[in-house]
């Protein structure tokens, strides 16, 4: 896929690295909006997320829950495939990582977001920033 866009090659590289994992993977551009990865697990194909790159509030650039939650850097990738794995894992799934003290804690509700980030994270072409 080739696209202007920043954040189609962080969600590209992140992509590959879900699939060598068993994760089937797409990218969608939304008219006016951010590109996201749709993740789905073909094991419990109900067990799917979009994940979004983009920067935080200082600018630099993460992967997101869109709910919104940061799951790690965009050049952390195999800290963001264990922990997106840890969210979309089938119950006897035997996820690649192991919860350190740094990962997030995953929110039950959407309500929720990591401390100290924006509680809206735009996702409006117009509003990303170069």
């Amino acid at each position: 896929m080739s696209t202007s866009h920043p954040a189609t090659e962080p969600l590209e590289a992140l992509a590959e690295e879900l699939r060598s994992r068993n994760f089937s993977t797409r990218i969608v551009i939304p008219l006016n909006r951010i590109p996201q990865l749709q993740v789905m697990n073909p094991a419990a194909p109900a067990l799917t997320e979009q994940v979004l790159a983009k920067p935080d509030s200082h600018g630099a650039w993460h992967y997101w829950f869109p709910w919104p939650t940061l799951i790690a850097a965009v050049d952390d990738i195999p800290t963001a495939a264990d922990r997106i794995e840890r969210v979309l894992a089938e119950v006897g799934r035997n996820t690649g990582g192991t919860p350190g003290a740094d990962a997030p804690e995953v929110p039950a509700s959407p309500t929720r977001s990591c401390p100290g980030e924006p509680h809206d994270i735009p996702d409006r072409l117009e509003t990303i920033e170069s």
